[in-house]
């Protein structure tokens, strides 16, 4: 949280709701640094993890497959993902950490051109000139030649569009709708000409308040090459809270910058199931599944607060309660009106997941072999397809991270095999007053059409095929322009009615929407309660 947080007194009660990665590594953390803190962690759902889903199936002939229907992959260079492997080896689980090379062919990514074909996003000379002479580079040289000359805005440091800001300093339409709006659908499912500068291209925002230029500012603001040595502040309090050995966890910071991404075998549902597992074994956790939180209510100041159950149960004298869900999930929780107002304000995006799979057979072209491809708002794209994940080139291209801890570790997967997971919906769902949600039929065909459009796999490979359709409704927070001005004033008004006793978190709080952005939030609101 921005506003401060007060430490609990000894034998504290807190309820936390919700246990997505956001929810589990608050109550993990929390729970670790205080044992005698009693820690409720409360679930709608029977099961545990949110939106992070590997479901384990069978294909048509009857064999086993893993879809992943939710995030499959994190960033290596992350706090986070830090603290998610140091938690992996805390569990002795280090050897399901996988990791994927810069030079793998599942870090290769590529973008759909106006054409319906795909353009390789440069990662060589060769593939540059090919993408500069692509319709989708239309605009790069001129943009980025002009930026350093471009002047400041009127008002600095005042929050817009990303479109419009982008169009401010590169002069053009051209590289927001062609390359930035096709990154945005991938992570998060909105249009550009919605969405807060400030909030989510918050490091190029900072560089032209700073010095009036993006191209000026990295220039001025290249970091020191002894940097990348150091622990950052948020992994030092993390050292230091929990005693971690500093040599360590430089080095597992330093080892993991080296990889663009990293997953886990099985899945990554893997790590909130670990982590279920391991708050099962602390006494001082207790998960209630299955119940929705109704209201959370203040008493008097010795009572503390109380949350209201959806099956007529109630949890009393609690002294903090942490919220993790969508903001507008949050809103009827509060019993402040006014507050529940102001959560209420911030929609979200659902989209919508379609996994395929095809047994013995890479239907996917050798060119075209890379992490999969995003589709910009200057491709034709009718069936408001978002992008597609090539999930068998980056289950074929992970290698063990601790390579002398289980060297032989590979895929127990088949070596052809083709395994896709095409994503739609987001802000194309709400072109009328309220979002309309198509069927899985009609979703299912829409994706052929693209599949076979886009990629030339042929009509038999798409009908002898396996197919899943999931929903992932109102997932992801919408960042409107004005987001970080809300966020302040909300977490001010929060703290105000509720004395410091509630505190919120997850995709909607953490500087960033990722899994390791809210495990890394989690963390700090963590220490400072503890």
């Amino acid at each position: 949280m921005l506003s401060p947080l007060t430490k609990l007194p000894t034998n504290a009660k807190v309820a936390v709701v919700g246990s997505g990665v956001a929810g589990l590594m608050f109550t993990y953390f929390l729970g670790k640094l205080r044992p005698d803190v009693t820690i409720h962690l409360i679930e709608s759902q029977k099961r545990t993890g949110g939106w992070i889903k590997s479901l384990d199936t069978k294909d048509k002939n009857n064999e086993p497959v893993m879809l992943e229907q939710g995030p499959r992959t994190l960033r290596g260079v992350s706090d986070g993902t830090v603290l998610i492997v140091d938690t992996l080896k805390d569990l002795n689980q280090q050897s399901i950490v996988q990791c994927i090379s810069a030079n793998a062919e599942a870090n290769r990514k590529f973008l759909l051109d106006p054409n319906d074909k795909l353009a390789q996003v440069p990662n060589s000379p060769a593939t540059a000139i090919e993408f500069l002479c692509n319709p989708l580079g239309k605009g790069l040289i001129t943009g980025f030649l002009g930026e350093p000359f471009r002047r400041p805005p009127s008002h600095p440091g005042q929050d817009e569009s990303v479109s419009s800001f982008i169009k401010r300093r590169f002069g053009s339409d051209y590289i927001g709708n062609n390359i930035l709006s096709a990154v945005f659908h991938g992570i998060y499912g909105d249009d550009i000409d919605n969405m807060s500068a400030k909030r989510t291209v918050r490091k190029l925002f900072d560089l032209e308040t700073k010095y009036g230029s993006i191209m000026k500012g990295f220039y001025n603001s290249k970091s020191d090459p002894n940097e990348k040595h150091q622990l950052s502040q948020l992994l030092s309090d993390y050292q230091r809270a929990f005693n971690k050995d500093e040599a360590e966890l430089k080095g597992l910071s330093t080892k993991l910058h080296k990889y663009p991404m990293l997953g886990l075998k099985g899945g990554l549902e893997m790590f909130p199931h670990l982590v279920r597992q391991s708050l099962n074994k602390l006494s001082n956790v207790n998960l209630i599944s299955g119940e929705k939180v109704i209201k959370i209510n203040q008493g008097k100041e010795q009572e503390g607060l109380s949350v209201q159950l959806s099956q007529g149960k109630s949890l009393t004298g609690l002294n903090h309660v942490r919220l993790t869900p969508t903001p507008a999930r949050i809103s009827p929780m509060i019993d402040n009106e006014q507050l529940a107002k102001e959560f209420a304000k911030i929609k979200a995006n659902s989209i919508l997941l379609v996994n395929f799979y095809l047994p013995k057979k890479d239907a996917i072209a050798r060119k075209y072999h890379g992490f999969g491809y995003l589709c910009p708002k200057s491709s034709k794209n009718p069936q408001g397809l978002l992008g597609v994940i090539f999930d068998s080139v980056i289950e074929r291209s992970f290698q063990p991270l601790f390579q002398n801890m289980d060297a032989n570790q590979k895929s127990s997967s088949p070596e052809q095999y083709t395994k896709l997971t095409a994503m739609l919906g987001g802000h194309y769902l709400n072109h009328h007053s309220s979002e309309t949600v198509p069927s899985q039929e009609l979703t299912i065909r829409a994706v052929k059409d693209s599949l076979n459009t886009h990629l030339g796999i042929s009509s038999q490979d798409l009908e002898d095929g396996m197919w899943a359709f999931t929903v992932a409704e109102k997932c992801l927070p919408r960042f409107s322009v004005g987001y970080d001005a809300w966020q302040a004033s909300v977490e001010q008004e929060l703290q105000k009615a509720y004395k410091g006793t509630v505190s919120v978190g997850g995709m909607g709080f953490a500087k960033g929407p990722g899994v390791p952005d809210v495990i890394a939030d989690g963390l700090q609101d963590a220490i400072k309660l503890a």
